[in-house]
């Protein structure tokens, strides 16, 4: 399975490459007022409004840095009606890829309901690199503001 890796502060994180549509520079993004702090808000990727979340303001309370390694990962994220659509996710130091077989991969051993996204982890010479479950990054109320906004705008 190819991973495309990204760090939130020194550790290392990776999503299926397979879910991948698109790994873009930091663009301009409309905020939806009132959105949880995790929801950056909406960008336009070839005609059509994606919603986009920030990983580090998720997974560690603070906005993402304004780095040059700092990109808008575009994800397909299966709908509830089955479909799937486009989510931009702010990451940062998404500098490189790597190829592990899925079967190397390990439970973390820790269950934590709010990042039920942390999926298993696998390790090289470098350290640890966890899993990120797509599909389950946004709560059902996160999901509905962020598709219906999408959708409206």
């Amino acid at each position: 399975m190819l991973l495309l890796v990204f760090h939130l502060d020194r550790d290392r994180y990776a999503i299926d490459a397979a879910q991948v549509v698109s790994v873009l520079p930091l663009v301009r993004i409309k905020t939806i007022p009132q959105a949880p702090a995790a929801v950056a808000g909406l960008f336009d990727y070839r005609g059509e409004l994606v919603p986009v979340i920030d990983l580090c303001q998720l997974a560690l309370g603070r906005a993402a840095r304004q780095l040059l390694s700092t990109r808008i990962i575009v994800v397909d994220y299966p709908g509830d009606d089955g479909r799937m659509r486009k989510l931009g996710l702010i990451a940062e130091q998404v500098l490189e890829t790597l190829r592990r077989d899925a079967r190397e991969f390990e439970a973390s051993g820790i269950d934590s309901p709010d990042a039920s996204y942390l999926g298993p982890v696998v390790s090289d010479a470098r350290g640890p690199i966890q899993l990120v479950g797509v599909a389950e990054l946004l709560p059902e109320s996160v999901r509905e503001l962020l598709f219906q906004a999408a959708a409206q705008a």
